[in-house]
């Protein structure tokens, strides 16, 4: 199995791709959220946010998804292990909560475009909801990790 090392490697890439973006991201849509700072930066903040995830952090995520399906289909044993379904279903809950995250952080920079300082309210609670949404995807991403890990030998 030359392939599966390989594979392994590929999605462990892909978990730090997909980590890094989701800091990068939460970090510039927070930042954007700061008092006082110029509009311009406070703008072009948020279209990275919103960039990142729709360009580095869904995709590396879906990289995830498809070596962890060709890792399963190569080694089909890895099904009877009870700590597998839990972590994909924190995946699968974790694609969910990523996809909310983009199509939130999107509609959040049309709104800024559209209508700029007269969306403020509007805004404001997609920011509430982002940093909710980032909340929940760092409590499903260390679930993952001690599923993957700590809890593997365990269950």
């Amino acid at each position: 199995m030359v392939l599966l090392p390989f594979l392994l490697l590929l999605h462990l890439v892909g978990l730090a791709a997909f980590v890094g973006a989701a800091f990068a991201q939460q970090r510039f849509m927070s930042l954007s959220a700061k008092a006082g700072l110029a509009t311009a930066l406070r703008d072009e903040y948020e279209r990275l946010a919103a960039s990142i995830l729709t360009k580095v952090e869904v995709p590396a995520l879906f990289a995830q998804v498809f070596t962890g399906v060709v890792v399963i289909v190569l080694q089909p044993y890895l099904l009877q292990q009870h700590w597998l379904h839990a972590k994909l279903t924190a995946v699968v809950l974790l694609l969910v909560v990523s996809h909310l995250e983009m199509f939130n952080a999107r509609r959040l920079v049309r709104a800024r475009a559209a209508r700029g300082d007269a969306a403020a309210d509007e805004i404001a609670a997609r920011k509430k909801r982002h940093a909710l949404l980032g909340a929940v995807s760092t409590v499903l991403i260390v679930a993952v990790l001690v599923l993957a890990t700590v809890l593997r030998g365990v269950m």
